[in-house]
């Protein structure tokens, strides 16, 4: 199948879908444009490069400045075991799209011999005032 034909079957199977509700609240986007990698992560602030209201995204690098409507398409599949069992290759980032998401975390990347290994991780981020060292302040 050529890729015109292919393109107006996909376009005459859109002109017949139904909408459906769908809203994003979590995720990691490149821009289409310029190629910057963003991570909108959903809080009592939203991040100024999302508009959650109006699905509106705003690249906010200074040479683009794009702006792009979001939305999510759902596509139909058969049940099978081996349709749909890895990711989208649009979904995986590329090594440069990755470095760009962790230096926007600004966290520490363990190594992976680091990890935790039990089923339940016997600690958590939460720590009570008991356990606090004395010499962290509060910020």
């Amino acid at each position: 199948m050529s890729a015109p034909n292919e393109t107006r079957e996909i376009r005459a199977l859109l002109a017949r879908s139904t909408r459906f509700f769908g809203r994003l609240q979590s995720f990691d986007l490149e821009c289409p444009h310029c190629g910057t990698v963003y991570q909108i992560r959903m809080s009592a602030k939203h991040p100024p490069q999302w508009d959650p209201w109006t699905a509106r995204f705003t690249c906010t690098t200074r040479d683009c400045e794009r702006m792009y409507l979001l939305g999510i398409l759902a596509w139909p599949i058969g049940a099978s075991p081996k349709v749909a069992s890895a990711p989208p290759r649009d979904q995986v980032p590329l090594p440069r799209q990755l470095a760009q998401m962790r230096r926007e975390g600004g966290g520490w990347w363990l190594p992976d011999g680091a990890r935790i290994r039990r089923p339940h991780p016997d600690t958590t981020n939460l720590t009570t005032e008991e356990e606090r060292p004395d010499d962290q302040d509060d910020d």
